[in-house]
């Protein structure tokens, strides 16, 4: 088996300094709002993608004939935690709806820079 982190696992370590740096300047160029409510959507990012690859690995190793089942379980609870997340965005005080889905797409932003930056080393 190859020991070297898969394309997922590299993301992980990724995503945090992208997340970081837009928040950042996010920040300096719009304003605390917009940073905040972008770090909201890329936490809530994150944090759905470790617990779809924790949940879709566990069901692997246990029970594969699960993992359609599990996958569209993810799927679903994911989808809903974004909907309860951009209608807290969407009524609470210092935050805006738009940064916050932008920050759902960290992930995967920081997936095509992982993408790239390891190309070939797999």
């Amino acid at each position: 088996m190859n020991e070297e982190p898969n394309i997922l696992v590299r993301t992980f370590a990724v995503v945090w300094p992208y997340v970081i740096i837009v928040s950042f300047l996010a920040w300096l160029i719009f304003d605390q709002v917009t940073a905040v409510s972008f770090f909201l959507g890329s936490i809530t990012s994150v944090m759905l993608m470790s617990h779809n690859y924790k949940t879709t690995f566990n069901t692997l190793n246990k029970d594969p004939a699960l993992l359609k089942r599990r996958a569209i379980q993810n799927y679903i609870f994911r989808f809903i935690l974004y909907a309860i997340i951009l209608v807290i965005a969407y009524y609470g005080e210092g935050l805006s709806m738009i940064p916050t889905f932008v920050g759902f797409t960290s992930f995967k932003v920081a997936l095509m820079i992982t993408a790239v930056l390891f190309r070939g080393s797999d």
